[in-house]
């Protein structure tokens, strides 16, 4: 898992999805923009990975087989995302074709955080 800084969150906004304003955030998120929306869910994701991160490094994750499959689906969920934001950062350039499976992928990212989240409360340490 990498974590992404404060810095490269915001390049990813602001040449990438940001510009993408047109497009609305789902219903019930609470964003009135769907460059909102991806924000939070990439930092909200990127705050989780650390922490998972910091289990992981202090032998403190739970051996639990659900919380090891919803850690492979979070990844695998947020893969995209997180391409995204690593190559905004790098400054190559991203097809219309990509940037819209990124859109597609988020809310599928933002469940999966959601879900893991919800596993790690409920898990004893």
């Amino acid at each position: 898992m990498q974590s992404l800084d404060l810095k490269c969150a915001l390049v990813f906004i602001g040449l990438g999805l940001g510009v993408s304003a047109c497009i609305s955030a789902p219903v019930n998120s609470g964003y009135t923009s769907f460059s909102g929306y991806a924000e939070a869910v990439f930092r909200h994701q990127n705050e989780l990975n650390s922490r998972l991160m910091m289990l992981h490094e202090s032998d403190q994750f739970p051996e639990n087989p659900q919380l090891e499959s919803a850690e492979d689906t979070l990844l695998e969920a947020c893969q995209l995302l997180n391409e995204y934001a690593e190559r905004e950062s790098s400054g190559e350039s991203v097809s219309w074709r990509f940037q819209s499976k990124v859109q597609s992928s988020i809310a599928g990212c933002a469940a999966s955080v959601e879900h893991m989240e919800s596993l790690l409360k409920n898990t004893a340490k």
